[in-house]
């Protein structure tokens, strides 16, 4: 068994993040009083308080008749379906909840339909999606290339957007950097790779050398870069002795283990995911790296499921921020019925985080209607839902979920364990994280611009 983490300061802290109290919609009514929709959305929380998306109608005004049409978009086909196919079948299951509580304020039902990401023009099927199927809402996206693709046809089309995965800082930094009607509602990168480095330079003292191995495209580029300029920005004293960029997919990691091997790093920073993450680790075993090893998967949870048997006691996983179902997590009555919820429907536990951010995304559209509803009497346009997404704030799963005012983009804290194969489930032993202040840029700087900054 691995030695502990040893969190040293006040970076890193022991066990998980305490739970933001939620505004319940009485308080959050009440403090509205007579305020524009734009000016009363700042820092308001939790515009229903009950998780059904049942926000009871109080505006007033006229609910549309006809169901809110929803697309959601991810790979139900191909190497990533072992990660995409959770989060549909999340999405399946919330917009059933919501809907069995009468719908969006409780009068409006949702009609959500399921597309495939695995398809050769994302752009095109984006277009018919917001163009000639004319869907009120489209959201999805786990693929940071197609992200980076549709976002500038969301904000051509003044197409609401969320989307529910992506990680890549690029989307809002450089891809959108004024972006009014995409959103996205988990964290970035940032919160992965700024969350390794702190978690190697604040809990691992004796890491001397590193390394990486990350997917050539996007979203891997991306995680690589912030690792190493975050080595950079916080003076950590380490060494990278190898730098790998690997095909997507991929079936054959066989010369990336061996020159690991070679190299004898001490910490492996790694963001693979989906069939490729499940092979990495399936092969490394093979070949002993993690004898002398230790791998920091920054978004590897969904293996807990996809290969079990491969999972070794004691190599360090992040689930892309606080999104787990076993161990030491019981954020709040969400986070419980949730993954009661997906066993009792699925008979399979929601190890990947996906399934997680199904649920912020799709509770996030509907409580920026009801909030919007609640203050100003009238159900939103799409102007107006964008101003509720603005500073939106609400209890999920995973704890507080966060869209800071003047940010497009949801922040999370930094979450990390060592894997545990001991317990009934595959769970997380040993558990840290790192405040969202600590692991996201602030509003007015980009993710690049702060870790030069600090």
């Amino acid at each position: 068994m691995r030695p502990s983490l040893k969190p040293d300061g006040e970076i890193v802290k022991r066990g998980i993040p305490p739970v933001d109290p939620h505004v319940d919609r009485r308080t959050f009514l009440k403090g509205a009083g007579a305020a524009t929709v734009a000016a009363s959305m700042a820092g308001c929380s939790n515009p229903t308080g009950n998780g059904n998306g049942n926000g009871g109608g109080n505006g007033g005004g006229e609910i549309p008749d006809e169901d809110l049409t929803m697309a959601c978009i991810g790979f139900t086909s191909g190497p990533a379906a072992v990660f995409g196919t959770p989060m549909m079948q999340s999405a399946r299951m919330v917009v059933d909840k919501i809907n069995e509580a009468g719908g969006i304020l409780g009068e409006r039902e949702i009609a959500m339909d399921e597309y495939d990401e695995n398809t050769e023009d994302v752009v095109q099927l984006y277009r018919r999606l917001a163009t000639q199927e004319n869907y009120d809402v489209i959201i999805g996206f786990i693929s940071s290339a197609n992200a980076l693709s549709v976002g500038p046809v969301a904000e051509e089309l003044n197409q609401p957007t969320i989307i529910w995965d992506t990680g890549t800082t690029e989307l809002f930094d450089s891809g959108i950097p004024d972006a009014d009607n995409t959103f996205r509602t988990c964290a970035s990168s940032s919160t992965d790779a700024v969350g390794a480095a702190l978690l190697m330079k604040n809990a691992l003292p004796e890491v001397e050398t590193v390394a990486g191995v990350n997917q050539d495209y996007a979203y891997g580029r991306n995680n690589w870069d912030l690792f190493e300029q975050s080595i950079e920005s916080f003076d950590i004293d380490v060494e990278v002795v190898e730098t790998r960029f690997t095909p997507f997919p991929n079936d054959d990691f066989s010369s990336t283990i061996s020159a690991l091997n070679d190299s004898e790093p001490d910490f492996i920073f790694s963001s693979l995911w989906g069939g490729d993450l499940v092979n990495f680790i399936t092969q490394a075993n093979d070949q002993g790296l993690f004898d002398d090893s230790l791998p920091c998967f920054s978004g590897g949870t969904h293996v807990f499921h996809d290969a079990p048997e491969e999972v070794p006691d004691g190599l360090i996983f992040g689930p892309r921020g606080p999104h787990f179902p076993h161990g030491t997590l019981g954020w709040n009555d969400h986070h419980e019925e949730f993954v009661s919820d997906f066993e009792d429907r699925y008979g399979d536990t929601p190890y990947a985080h996906g399934a997680f951010h199904a649920w912020q995304a799709i509770y996030a559209y509907v409580y920026a209607v009801e909030r919007a509803y609640n203050i100003s009497g009238e159900y939103p346009d799409r102007d107006a839902w964008a101003a509720s997404m603005d500073g939106l704030g609400f209890d999920s799963p995973s704890g507080f979920v966060n869209i800071p005012k003047g940010n497009q983009n949801a922040i999370e804290p930094s979450f990390w364990g060592y894997s545990d194969t001991g317990g009934e489930n595959l769970s997380l032993r040993d558990t840290v994280w790192i405040a969202a202040e600590e692991v996201n840029p602030p509003v007015d700087k980009t993710t690049s611009e702060w870790l030069d900054s600090v």
